[in-house]
């Protein structure tokens, strides 16, 4: 635990929330606002532990946290999975226990409603397939069962383009307009149109270096950019077959 703590890390811009909300007031909003947003990012924390992940950094914003973690692109699609839903997860669990709390009569009615409807807000927003929140690395992570790479990459970019613009045209027509969050989420898309190569590289280098889980193998294939990330592949080169290791280092090395 003690661990943990020490990788926190709380982002200027949180600590003028928490200057302003005080100035104006709103000492209970900032408290659990902060308090989900923490719990959110526990809950990838908890799963990136669970699966000997190795855990640089978490910074605390204030619309949500932002791990640094040392990981592989090749890791089983589930545990993806499962780590893309860790927050919600654990938000899910921090409603069970102030539900508790307050039929318990230990928060009063006004404290319980504020916490529902934050907590409310938080999980639809990571729900929604913008890059960087929750949605995207979950779609990203199904694409890759059925698709290539190559092509979850691809995808994960145009729906995460498409739904930042219908975010922000929503907010716009309700009213809701936070400039600093849809600089963030640009920002953040930008990075990774940006390195898309850098990735495809990546992830092709770890297919020669390491020895990965793979639930199948697949013959015969012609199109490098058709990898799955849980296949093993053999290509068709002239008049025999030549394992992946083999054919990316000869066309890339």
């Amino acid at each position: 635990m003690k661990n943990i703590l020490s990788k926190i890390k709380i982002d200027y811009s949180t600590y003028i929330l928490i200057l302003v909300g005080l100035l104006a007031g709103y000492i209970k909003n900032i408290f659990i606002l902060l308090l989900i947003v923490i719990i959110h990012e526990l809950g990838h924390v908890f799963f990136f532990y669970l699966f000997n992940i190795r855990v640089e950094s978490i910074t605390i914003y204030p619309y949500g946290g932002m791990s640094v973690v040392t990981k592989k692109l090749h890791e089983r699609i589930y545990k993806d999975l499962l780590i893309s839903v860790g927050g919600i997860l654990f938000q899910v669990l921090l409603y069970f226990i102030f539900t508790n709390l307050y039929n318990s009569n230990l928060i009063a009615f006004s404290t319980y409603k504020l916490f529902k409807m934050y907590n409310f807000s938080i999980l639809v927003f990571n729900l929604i397939p913008i890059i960087p929140l929750d949605g995207s690395k979950f779609l990203f992570s199904l694409f890759s069962k059925y698709l290539s790479y190559k092509d979850s990459y691809i995808m994960m970019i145009i729906i995460g383009s498409v739904s930042l613009i219908v975010f922000v045209i929503y907010n716009f027509v309700y009213k809701l307009n936070d400039l600093i969050l849809y600089i963030f989420l640009l920002y953040e898309l930008l990075l990774v149109i940006k390195n898309y190569k850098y990735i495809m590289n990546r992830f092709y280098l770890e297919r020669v270096l390491y020895d990965h889980y793979y639930n199948g193998i697949i013959n015969n294939e012609l199109d490098i950019d058709k990898l799955r990330i849980d296949k093993f592949y053999f290509f068709k080169d002239e008049n025999r077959f030549v394992n992946e290791k083999d054919y990316i280092k000869r066309r890339y090395y």
